[in-house]
């Protein structure tokens, strides 16, 4: 009994310590469109399931909101379970930063969009505009962005 508790346990300690490296290298490829009459960032990706959104003020100085659009089809019930959504760099998993979200279904289309609202998360979404002008890669929501175009997006706005 001993011994295969302690195998299990292994198992599962080696599963935890490597999951969250999983998807370290794998990074959809994506690009940030500026649209300065709206002070947004729009990401396209290679994936196209998700999107994102992120919405200025001031010229790009301050980020007020992020959208995380979905273009699975959800059910209400998972949509309405969508409370929280992490951003973190790749080479430093401990530091994850927590976003408050409220989500959107779209009974139409049966797909979710998460909102991040600079009044709910706070220095948060600071954290999360760090990361995008320091970092080569954030994972966010679920995904691994190259954020390579950020500054220079943001720059047109």
């Amino acid at each position: 009994m001993l011994k295969r508790s302690t195998i299990l346990t292994s198992m599962v300690l080696f599963s935890c310590l490597t999951t969250s490296n999983a998807f370290a290298d794998t990074t959809q490829h994506n690009t940030f469109q500026a649209v300065p009459s709206k002070d947004e960032l729009l990401t396209h990706t290679d994936f196209g399931n998700q999107n994102y959104i992120f919405h200025f003020n001031g010229g790009g100085h301050q980020l007020t909101r992020i959208d995380f659009i979905d273009h699975m089809q959800t059910s209400q019930n998972v949509c309405n379970s969508w409370k929280y959504v992490s951003a973190l760099s790749n080479w430093n998993v401990a530091a994850q930063i927590l976003l408050h979200v409220s989500a959107d279904y779209d009974p139409t289309n049966h797909t979710c969009t998460a909102h991040a609202y600079l009044s709910n998360n706070g220095v948060q979404m600071s954290q999360v505009m760090h990361l995008f002008e320091t970092k080569s890669y954030v994972d966010i929501a679920g995904f691994n962005l190259s954020a390579d175009g950020f500054d220079s997006a943001l720059d047109d706005i």
